[in-house]
């Protein structure tokens, strides 16, 4: 699911590292990373798992600016993750899409897809009147 994360909703070290390496790579690194505690060491090889991952330039970034410091807690950026979901969930919907075709899509149930749309988007009321 490729979702348009906004920078605005991720915690501040997130936003932080976001501002340094982009958007893009944070994403990455929370995918790989996230709800773990994240050391970047002071010199990456070019096997390390990070440059891998992000590019040798995103790597060097984070060595300039993290390289040798305490590990820290990587957030999984849950909220912002979900506010991409859902946004994409109602253009879908505004789309055509069904509630059952969206709530297979985003592993999610039929419920939950109503509860994101909100109350006045609920297919099963479509035919009552």
């Amino acid at each position: 699911m490729d979702c348009p994360v906004e920078a605005r909703y991720l915690p501040g070290i997130l936003q932080e590292i976001a501002a340094l390496v982009g958007l893009s790579a944070t994403l990455v690194l929370v995918r790989s990373y996230g709800g773990t505690r994240l050391y970047v060491p002071k010199r990456f090889d070019p096997d390390h798992p990070i440059v891998k991952l992000i590019g040798h330039q995103a790597a060097a970034i984070l060595v300039e600016n993290f390289g040798g410091l305490d590990h820290f807690d990587l957030p999984k950026g849950e909220i912002a993750v979900k506010a991409a979901r859902d946004k994409q969930i109602r253009a879908e919907r505004a789309g055509g899409a069904t509630h059952a075709r969206l709530a297979v899509k985003y592993g999610l149930t039929e419920r939950q897809i109503r509860n994101i749309l909100g109350p006045e988007e609920d297919d099963r009321q479509v035919g009552l009147f």
